[in-house]
């Protein structure tokens, strides 16, 4: 059932109007801080007519800007290679990814002229969120979606924490672990539906709240708060994660529980102090190749009907 909402809702997005309403949505939070001429660096894997990153590329070109894509080298080298020569100001990526290239950054002491991020693919939790700003001594924004899909269900202002609803579009459930719906501002599972069709409800896998306080930036829609991995994730893993990539020393890591206990592996900078690791069933520590590493924990999303679920 939740498979066939999620197609449902994604099929949804994937036509004509449901397209040009998203595209319009997205240049106009762009315009209110890319400037025209400028470039922007759009950095997701995959891109097709009507995914997130295609969706981002129209954008940028709505606000005048002019849209610098990733692909089809996918290499950690070949990112910081084009943040640099494209001079791009803005930034827009999974959090993972931009988390990494501040890291880049700060190891090679390259100077970049990014100051403006766009988080997208998946909530952006606040530790992620400080992190990049120290980094890349930036501001920082968020779409909130269904992963990489054309599913954009909200945005944040940049001037306070969460991601504001798309108004008129999609509404969110805070509901507990017995489904029933819980009033603003308590914590539970995120049930996203659309406006429309309040039938397609899908579960997340998200935990976080509400607030329907007034913002500082005038908007009136309801905030999303606290997002964090919920029920789809294990809570150990998402924990470990947390602490192995909030250090600067390690690019990126991969965590999977298998069946003889926890099984790590990491790609760190050479030479640089390194978190206390727990132990693991294998274990697999090495330094960051530049003439091959891609981000590890990449699963791509299938265009059209085929869609893969990914824990992040």
């Amino acid at each position: 059932m939740a498979e066939n909402v999620y197609q449902r809702m994604v099929e949804r997005s994937m036509e004509p109007e449901g397209r040009e309403r998203t595209v319009s949505y997205l240049a106009e939070k762009l315009s209110s801080f890319v400037k025209k001429g400028e470039r922007v660096l759009i950095c997701f894997p995959e891109h097709w007519e009507g995914n997130l990153s295609w969706l981002f590329e129209q954008a940028a070109v709505r606000c005048g800007a002019t849209p610098v894509l990733w692909g089809p080298d996918l290499r950690w080298k070949t990112l910081m290679q084009q943040a640099f020569y494209s001079r791009a100001a803005t930034i827009i990526g999974p959090p993972l990814v931009v988390l990494g290239l501040s890291k880049l950054k700060r190891q090679n002491g390259i100077p970049l002229y990014i100051r403006r991020v766009v988080t997208a693919g998946y909530p952006c939790p606040d530790w992620m969120i400080d992190g990049i700003i120290k980094g890349l001594d930036c501001q920082v924004w968020g779409s909130f979606g269904l992963d990489t899909t054309g599913v954009v269900a909200g945005f944040s202002c940049g001037k306070s924490r969460g991601v504001h609803l798309r108004s008129g579009e999609f509404a969110v459930d805070i509901v507990d672990s017995d489904g029933k719906s819980l009033p603003p501002g308590e914590d539970g599972e995120m049930i996203l539906y659309p406006i429309d069709r309040p039938e397609l409800r899908y579960d997340l896998g998200e935990r976080g709240r509400i607030e329907t306080a007034p913002c500082r930036c005038g908007c009136a829609s309801p905030r999303l708060m606290d997002m964090r991995p919920g029920k789809t994730v294990d809570p150990d893993l998402a924990e470990l994660g947390q602490y192995l990539q909030s250090w600067t020393s390690v690019l990126d890591c991969r965590m999977r529980k298998g069946n003889y206990g926890l099984e790590l592996e990491l790609i760190v900078f050479a030479g640089e102090k390194l978190p206390k690791l727990p132990s693991a069933a294998k274990q697999v520590i090495r330094p960051w190749d530049p003439k091959h590493d891609e981000p590890l924990w990449y699963e791509p999303i299938v265009k059209n009907t085929d869609f893969s679920f990914e824990s992040h």
